[in-house]
């Protein structure tokens, strides 16, 4: 599937409660992914539409990017325990 359309980006936990998740492609705070220190969660959108939370300053974002720089960070330390890779 291509998703080179959205962006990707982690946010600070503190500022959940001022997502519209309308305007995103998770459903609630619930259904977000967060790092393993549960001090960042991810969102992601349609690149063409940035979600106004984010143009007025409601989220500051830690870091945005495309899916495959997503994935590349997501399996990093912070993100993925190892011993979920293990077997």
């Amino acid at each position: 599937m291509d998703y080179s359309d959205r962006t990707y980006a982690f946010a600070n936990i503190a500022d959940i409660d001022n997502v519209d998740f309308s305007q995103v492609m998770e459903t609630s705070a619930a259904t977000v992914r967060k790092s393993l220190d549960e001090s960042l969660f991810i969102i992601k959108w349609y690149t063409a539409n940035q979600p106004t939370f984010i143009t007025d300053g409601s989220v500051s974002l830690a870091w945005s990017g495309t899916h495959a720089d997503c994935l590349t960070i997501v399996t990093g330390s912070d993100w993925t325990s190892t011993e979920d890779l293990e077997i």
